[in-house]
């Protein structure tokens, strides 16, 4: 009896430590938290969100109402989240395949500082502007609790939805062309 017993304890062991360890890919493969507390999507009020100026990593102020009338993809993230890298490529990818029509802008939090962020934006070879996320860019969107968190704004400027955590290209190229 105390070997069956045993089996049975190891056998609830083991489905403990297999749904934890899919727990764990889950909540990794979704996004990266920014705080201990739970992700929650992000609640915006105001009606033209592109009216906000974002810095470069280079130091250069840009004016993001330059973006009215074309889809805009406004991605908030860093260098050290995964899932953020992750999908990086696919919005490599959109800026290129739409230019002139979509404009995809990373606006990295930047916690190591903005020559970081510009490092691994030349590592990885980012075609489309990369910024620091600023307090004024905060007033627009607020303040993201997981990241990637990406604003996919409609071309009079308005929020049309609000992704957080990895989504592969097709995802986006199906938002973008209900928008075109």
């Amino acid at each position: 009896m105390q070997i069956h017993s045993r089996k049975i304890n190891s056998k609830d062991s083991m489905k403990a430590l297999l749904s934890l360890v899919l727990a764990t890919f889950m909540l990794a493969s979704i996004g990266c938290g920014q705080s201990g507390e739970k992700a929650a999507a992000v609640k915006v009020d105001d009606a033209k969100k592109l009216n906000f100026t974002y810095k470069t990593t280079t130091g250069e102020t840009v004016d993001a109402r330059q973006y009215y009338g074309k889809v805009v993809l406004v991605d908030i993230w860093d260098t050290w989240c995964g899932p953020c890298r992750k999908g990086i490529p696919h919005l490599m990818d959109i800026y290129k395949q739409y230019e002139g029509k979509v404009e995809v802008v990373g606006l990295a939090f930047g916690r190591e500082g903005a020559p970081k962020v510009q490092a691994f934006a030349d590592q990885m070879k980012i075609n489309y502007p990369v910024g620091i996320f600023s307090d004024e860019a905060a007033k627009i969107f607020g303040s993201p609790r997981s990241i990637p968190t990406l604003f996919i704004i409609g071309k009079d400027g308005e929020i049309v939805e609000t992704v957080v955590g990895y989504r592969p290209k097709e995802f986006f190229d199906q938002k973008i062309q209900a928008l075109l």
